[in-house]
């Protein structure tokens, strides 16, 4: 253990531009699995799913009326009232089939019945009125769903109307995190020694992973030692898609991660433009994608938020989640660095005068807990840019705009 001076190197990527250059740089080697209609909400569609069947199969009556034959209207003046049914007109039902011998459908609202006989209030304007012809509603190998496309509930029963009873979707993405530091200790543990720090990352990264409809396997924390976190690695590689390695990428004198990652591997960026996480970075090993997380655990979530979703999002070929934004009156000062951009965390509230406020929260001065229960949003600010009080800046939503409280 020794002195390891800091040095600054390789670009050092905008948030912005570090998601952008994550999308392009990743090539993932997707996997494909069957699922039943029950299992097909949300997930992501692995080829152009096509229609078994057509539908309807024969002509359907669009609304509830009586079909009759358009041919018998063709005077201005038609006298109905010795019609019978199943003779000149039969009742017709929403979706059921009209026998051929019947061409229109009048609307039950434009018929009446007085003494049991026949009125027809408005006659039909076109043969084929109200009625949907073969093939109308799905057509022969029509593509019910299109080749990446998130499979919706109202395409679940599309689907199950075109006779398709399992479909071809993206396998959930494969993470491995790999927790490193002699200081570490479960969370699980019940009693530890005081010098040791609550590995709680592992955590949160599950619950991410959860929401991201991404699968996380967490390997035990694993010491400071070249040897062992170059084990972990070559394990993690054989299994996951893309790698998650915690701390060890900054300064201490024992962050051997991105040696042994520029020695076996490759490091593309060594740390980010951008705070907090700044100490976050991308390699490769053994041909898969290497994500370093800051381990302090608001850097981590921030690596979360912003950098695993964009991937898991590029692995769905899905594009980047759009984000709310709005535009809010600053009750603060702030100065961003010369090196890097910041990203804020603020509490954007309603004031008095019916517009939004931000007030800024600093994570290093106040508990983890009074940051998550009063943070609900990021302000962006790019490096040696100064904001002043009373000044209007975006602010980017981690809530619902509804769920935003008013002082």
């Amino acid at each position: 253990m020794g002195y390891r001076e800091y040095i600054e190197q390789g670009p050092m990527p905008s948030r912005d531009d570090m998601k952008k250059f994550l999308r392009e740089q990743i090539k993932f080697e997707r996997r494909y699995e069957f699922v039943d209609l029950y299992s097909a909400v949300n997930k992501v569609a692995g080829e152009d799913i096509k229609a078994k069947t057509v539908l309807p199969k024969l002509p359907v009556s669009k609304m509830d009326g009586i079909a009759v034959r358009f041919a018998d209207f063709n005077s201005e003046f038609v006298d109905t009232a010795n019609w019978q049914e199943g003779k000149e007109y039969i009742f017709a039902n929403t979706g059921c089939i009209v026998p051929s011998k019947y061409d229109t459908v009048i609307l039950i609202e434009d018929v009446r019945f007085i003494d049991g006989k026949l009125k027809v209030l408005e006659s039909p304007v076109k043969k084929g009125q109200f009625i949907d012809p073969p093939e109308s509603l799905i057509a022969k190998d029509e593509v019910l769903v299109r080749k990446y496309e998130k499979i919706t509930p109202p395409q679940v029963g599309l689907l199950a109307s075109g006779g398709v009873k399992e479909v071809k979707v993206l396998k959930r993405p494969r993470l491995v995190f790999i927790p490193t530091g002699d200081e570490l200790v479960s969370w699980q543990e019940e009693n530890y020694p005081v010098d040791k720090n609550v590995e709680s990352n592992s955590m949160m990264l599950e619950a991410f992973a959860k929401i991201y409809d991404a699968d996380l396997t967490v390997f035990k924390i694993v010491p400071d030692d070249k040897i062992a976190i170059k084990e972990a690695l070559v394990k993690a590689s054989e299994i996951a898609d893309v790698i998650l390695i915690n701390a060890g990428s900054s300064k201490g004198t024992k962050d051997f991660n991105l040696d042994l990652l520029g020695a076996e591997g490759q490091i593309f960026v060594y740390e980010l433009g951008c705070r907090p996480g700044k100490h976050s970075s991308y390699s490769e090993f053994l041909n898969k994608p290497v994500l370093g997380l800051a381990g302090p655990p608001n850097g981590a979530e921030l690596a979360m938020r912003f950098y695993v979703k964009s991937i898991v999002d590029a692995y769905y070929h899905q594009a980047e989640n759009h984000v709310d934004k709005v535009k809010a009156i600053l009750d603060f000062a702030f100065s961003a660095p010369d090196n890097a951009d910041f990203c804020l965390q603020v509490h954007v509230f309603e004031g008095k005068d019916g517009r939004y406020h931000a007030k800024l929260i600093n994570p290093k001065a106040v508990t983890r807990a009074y940051l998550l229960h009063n943070y609900n949003a990021f302000m962006y600010v790019p490096k040696k840019m100064s904001l002043k009080v009373g000044q209007e800046f975006v602010a980017e939503l981690i809530v619902d705009r509804k769920a935003i409280g008013r002082i």
